[in-house]
């Protein structure tokens, strides 16, 4: 018990050092996919967060070209994203803001996604009360009949409500008072470590997880940059990912793995003679 409150103590010093995201960036593979909509869907759902901690949740909005309603094919010429009456902010938990990316248009707090397109947006800031939060998203798509088909570049200020909106209450976040992070990396460890710690040049990362998925890999030093990320699909067990540190410079940095809704941080040290 002392040694996880003594753990708790160093990490939470070190999270106090990183800065919530301003820009978003779109998901590859999702992208790439023939999938439209919004990444990360319902299954895998938002990240969860702590309490003063700094929080980020990437989303990527794909919205299509057209569709067909009957004999008709209908064009997108945007999907507007807003808060559905009765709700504040999403009902996103205190601290959090929905930040555009740079072909999102947000007027007073509605976000206008364009069609034929593929855009993000990221849920940012730090959380300041603990709970359990499902949010809201009212989604109104506005839509042009195509005569004779619709355009690649489609008019992101035109088209007519067709049809109705949907509310999306699928996704939740989690944020857990300071002092939940000894009981999840006690309960819901994935075992982050890496080989050797302190390293010079490369270091092995692994990680312990029960499925196939995908994860991110990042690494941040003590001024709360970013410094490296990379996506990997994991295996079930042990997972094992080398690290090249070669050209960073000597000091303590935060080795962090996210993993469907959990992320676990550890530090590592790269003591290199130049």
């Amino acid at each position: 018990m002392k040694k996880l409150f003594t753990l708790f103590i160093s990490f939470s010093s070190l999270f106090s050092l990183a800065q919530a995201p301003t820009s978003c960036s779109l998901d590859p593979i999702f992208v790439s996919s023939n999938k439209t909509g919004i990444w990360p869907d319902s299954a895998t759902n938002f990240i969860n967060g702590t309490v003063g901690m700094p929080y980020g949740q990437n989303i990527t909005v794909k919205v299509p070209k057209d569709t067909v309603t009957g004999n008709t094919t209908i064009c997108f010429n945007r999907v507007e994203l807003s808060t559905p009456t009765g709700f504040t902010n999403f009902n996103l938990p205190p601290g959090l803001n929905l930040l555009a990316g740079p072909t999102v248009t947000n007027s007073s707090g509605t976000y206008k996604y364009p069609g034929n397109a593929s855009s993000c947006s990221v849920i940012s800031g730090t959380p300041t009360s603990a709970g359990t939060y499902t949010l809201q998203f009212k989604v109104q798509p506005y839509l042009t009949p195509a005569f004779p088909s619709c355009p690649n570049n489609p008019n992101v200020t035109g088209g007519g409500a067709l049809v109705g909106p949907t509310t999306l209450k699928y996704y939740i976040i989690t944020i857990t008072a300071a002092a939940g992070i000894k009981e999840e990396i006690n309960s819901k460890s994935l075992n982050l470590s890496n080989v050797p710690n302190p390293f010079s040049g490369k270091t092995t990362v692994k990680f312990t997880v029960k499925d196939e998925s995908a994860a991110k890999i990042s690494v941040y030093n003590l001024l709360g940059e970013r410094i490296f990320d990379d996506k990997i699909k994991t295996t079930y067990g042990e997972n094992s990912y080398e690290l090249y540190g070669s050209d960073w410079s000597n000091g303590i940095y935060l080795l962090t793995i996210q993993y469907k809704n959990h992320t676990e941080t550890r530090r590592m040290v790269i003591n290199t003679m130049r």
